[in-house]
């Protein structure tokens, strides 16, 4: 039979959709400019065309070329006459705690009578308008400062560095020139210059990579290599140098023990390893030297030089020295070992033979890990010796392999090469940290040294830095890098529902603003005013609902129902119903804006507080539905919800807006977007929905001002959810906060706020890799689709976008959607169902309407059409083609 046009296109479509589902589809180039026409897109050969390339030594960290494999960290710099690889881990932490704080902290009924206090003191100071009673009255102060001495006054809990390992040469004779990172694989690759008094040059090449499935740290060379040595430095506590001196450690009694280094010398190897312990307990003043406690951990690292070296004898806490004996092929192997990879080699193992599965692990905090899971030195050691068996091509082979896995699951291409290259940077570097049955990373993740990354303790704040990282995860198809954060709300709950029952003596759980992966169950920071910031509470679980929206797994939503649950029942317990009959936050506290107020005058009814409160109760009030629980409490969140007290607002210059709380003053520059919280994380107004806010949502968004440094990914986000941002002030705000490596920090944009004119408006970019910034994948995914209302809207913000694609970005409802714009209208459309859930679809093409096609028989699926909303019943597993009608 000949096959007609019309059959030969149909045919051809579903061949296309075909192998955008596919987990394992190859294209053959995706190198032409503009926008690809292959059936599908290829992501790791769109990642390696945005290869980082430098050619000049890069000797400082934030120079560095960051690898991980979601776990591990290294941070590759490039000196003159040296490679340096910092190693850190996400579990690799000083986990020191001083809870002698706990019995200082008051009942909050008596910390409001010492609010009202500090109130009529200020008055009588003749200062009314005080906005931080907490330090500015006397008494107040003392409070505050006693319950923050063991988060200000102490540098643990923090990341703990893992140490740095040097590749000496002699510059005379060794010179680096082109160093390059593949996106697509996470190699590194320097290209050294050696020389010899015949002036003769050859070019090596040294390699680096982290394995993805082990975190081997590995480093080797395609030739033999002229070096002067190998250095390993371990942290020491305490240890400063100076530049013309080998420094010295000082001695102090609150120190961490000393690292145990050690090297050994064999025929065809050389091997080297660190040991530190960390004890759980802090010195108070009460206990200046605490005991050794059931909750005390350590790291080993352990490696493999192959060759022939020799060493100088050194103390025990000192750097090792190994001296090369000829000029030899190089090939170092490191790893870095805690008592919980032990523990997880063993759970995983267990669940393989038991169930077969491979099933999310969770590991309390509070875990009492066995004396052979403390002994991290054997576990290193064997794991690194059976590594060093296969040939380090192979090994990164194989995890080259992995990376195309996980590229696999999404893909993006713009004609905007710069838009493009945001988003692949940044799904690199989310991988690099990122990780199932991992530690969840702090505020910079995964590399640290020295000081660098320990600002805040790196901490998990909770005023958006932890809960941004992972605003894009679910969109971009990964939903797997979620999981981190599921185990540490999981883990954060016994202490969240204590602070909840002693300190407020209400049921539930209040989540604390900062919290470390220690096994401390106390509110590390229970200080005026930062503890009382209530949106922290709806904040934190958020993401725990959209992963059920996203994937609409029931097994999962009864993991985590508990925690959502918790977390409205404190709210529902601690709002109060006004003779306005609208349930108030009062008090509460707008988050980095203002502290405790005279006479709570600006601690009323926070825009974030209402707006997240109303997402948690609608979300638990719909899961207690699917899960069929709580019926009871249900119609209570339910009544709640439907009557919050309004949005607090103003008359601006230009019309009414919103502001952060009741009585707040116009034009306030503030640290973050928090006045346009319905908006998001709010998700209660965007375009389509509760247009009744539409005008003054976007009257807010024209005229807020924001101080920078906290808002690169929140601002545009918010725009894109209002379809008003425009893509080229997208990327110079990008370029503006991005330092050589990729990475775009935190930078201040104007002072007047909080920041004085004479501020360094770069202080937050030395401080480490925010790794919060890794979520700009997220305005791009909000740009092309949208469907956290339940209607998936494509292309929904084309300022300055052009011609745009993306393969299986993820939609609520656990779809997979691909789709091409070509600058103008959508030219390809196609949706995967994982469930079979119904699917909802903002018609693309308006004038036309749409037809629905069925993948598997060809058969035409029928379509409701409801205003511009196009609805159809999908079968699980089944592809669908979409095209105007």
């Amino acid at each position: 039979m000949r096959t007609s046009r019309r059959e030969f296109l149909r045919t051809s479509a579903f061949a296309s959709v075909a192998a955008v589902h596919s987990p394992n589809s190859i294209s053959p180039d995706s190198r032409a400019t503009g926008i690809s026409t292959d059936e599908h897109l290829n992501a790791s050969e769109i990642a390696r065309r945005h290869m980082i390339v430098r050619d000049t030594p890069g000797a400082s960290f934030f120079e560095g070329m960051l690898l991980g494999n979601g776990d591990v960290g290294a941070c590759v710099i490039v000196r003159p006459d040296a490679l340096g690889i910092h190693i850190g881990k996400n579990d690799c932490w000083d986990i020191r705690v001083s809870e002698d704080i706990t019995d200082h902290v008051l009942p909050f009924r008596e910390l409001l009578q010492l609010w009202q206090r500090a109130s009529e003191e200020a008055k009588r100071m003749g200062k009314p308008d005080m906005l931080y009673l907490e330090s500015g009255v006397a008494s107040f102060r003392e409070y505050s400062e006693r319950v923050a001495s063991s988060y200000d006054g102490k540098k643990w809990p923090r990341p703990w560095p893992c140490g740095t390992i040097w590749i000496n040469w002699d510059p005379t004779w060794v010179e680096p020139s082109q160093y390059t990172l593949d996106l697509a694989t996470g190699l590194y690759t320097l290209t050294l210059t050696c020389g010899n008094v015949e002036n003769e040059n050859s070019r090596v090449q040294l390699f680096v990579f982290v394995d993805w499935e082990t975190g081997l740290v590995s480093a080797y060379t395609n030739q033999a290599l002229p070096l002067r040595s190998i250095v390993y430095t371990p942290e020491i506590d305490g240890f400063h140098t100076g530049p013309f001196d080998s420094g010295k450690r000082g001695e102090a009694a609150e120190l961490l023990p000393p690292p145990e280094t050690s090297a050994t010398i064999f025929p065809d190897r050389a091997e080297f390893s660190s040991f530190q312990y960390f004890p759980a307990l802090g010195p108070t003043v009460d206990r200046p030297s605490p005991p050794r406690s059931d909750k005390d951990r350590n790291f080993s690292l352990s490696a493999r030089v192959s060759g022939r070296w020799s060493t100088e004898t050194t103390a025990p806490n000192s750097d090792v020295h190994l001296k090369p004996e000829t000029r030899q092929l190089l090939r170092i192997d490191a790893l870095v070992a805690t008592p919980r990879d032990s523990l997880l080699r063993r759970l995983v193992q267990q669940q393989s033979t038991t169930r077969g599965g491979q099933d999310p692990i969770s590991i309390p905090q509070v875990h009492v890990y066995s004396v052979e899971e403390l002994d991290t030195k054997t576990f290193a050691h064997e794991r690194v010796a059976e590594l060093a068996k296969s040939d380090s091509r192979n090994i990164q082979q194989n995890s080259e392999l992995k990376w195309n896995e996980f590229w696999s699951h999404s893909a993006v291409e713009f004609n905007d090469r710069e838009l493009e290259r945001i988003w692949y940077e940044n799904q690199y570097f989310l991988a690099c940290c990122l990780r199932p049955n991992k530690v969840a990373p702090g505020l910079f993740a995964n590399w640290s040294a020295g000081d660098i990354g320990n600002s805040w303790h790196g901490d998990y704040h909770a005023d958006y830095n932890c809960e941004q990282v992972y605003w894009g995860v679910f969109s971009s198809n990964h939903v797997e890098q979620h999981l981190p954060f599921v185990e540490l709300c999981e883990n954060l709950l016994l202490i969240a529902t204590k602070f909840a029952a002693d300190h407020f003596g209400l049921p539930g759980a209040v989540f604390p603003v900062s919290s470390y992966p220690a096994p401390s169950q106390i509110v590390a920071y229970p200080v005026p005013p930062w503890a009382y910031q209530f949106g922290m509470t709806p904040w934190m679980v958020q993401s725990l609902w959209w992963q059920y929206l996203y994937t609409q797994d029931k097994d999962y939503l009864r993991r985590v129902y508990p925690i959502m649950r918790a977390a409205a029942q404190f709210i529902s317990a601690y709002v109060r119903r006004n003779s306005d009959t609208k349930y108030h936050f009062s008090p509460t506290v707008s988050s980095e804006n203002w502290g405790f107020t005279v006479d709570q005058r600006l601690n009323q009814d926070s825009i974030l507080d209402l707006a997240l409160a109303q997402f948690l109760l609608n979300s638990v009030v719909e899961a207690s539905v699917v899960l069929a629980v709580d019926e009871g409490q249900r119609v209570h969140w339910k009544e709640i919800a439907e009557n919050f007290a309004p949005y607090p607002t103003a008359a601006g210059p230009h019309g009414d807006v919103w502001v952060d709380v009741a009585n707040a003053p116009v034009g306030h520059i503030y640290n973050i977007p928090i006045t346009l919280a319905p908006v998001f994380p709010g998700e209660q107004v965007g375009i389509g929905l509760n247009t009744a806010y539409w005008e003054i949502a976007r009257r807010t968004a024209q005229t807020i001002s924001l101080e920078g440094g906290n808002d690169l990914v929140y601002q545009p986000l918010i725009r894109a959810r209002l379809g008003m941002l425009d893509l080229e002030w997208f990327k110079r705000e990008v370029q503006y906060c991005r330092v050589p490596n990729g990475v775009a920090n935190d930078r201040v944009r104007q002072s007047g706020g909080r920041y004085a004119q004479s501020l360094d408006f770069d202080y937050m970019m030395h401080l480490g890799f925010w790794c919060e910034n890794f979520s700009l994948p997220a305005v791009l995914n909000e740009c092309m689709m949208q469907s956290y209302t339940g209607s998936i809207r494509l292309f929904p913000n084309t300022h300055n976008l052009g011609p745009a694609r993306f393969d299986n970005l993820r939609a609520v409802g656990a779809f997979l959607v691909s789709a091409t714009y070509d600058g103008g209208r959508v030219t390809h459309l196609s949706l995967y169902s994982e469930k079979g859930k119904t699917a909802r679809l903002v018609c693309p093409w308006s004038e036309n309407g749409l037809r629905v096609t069925r993948g598997s028989d060809r058969g035409q699926v029928q379509v409701t059409l409801q205003g511009d909303v196009a609805t159809f019943e999908t079968q699980a597993g089944e592809t669908y083609l979409i095209t105007p009608a």
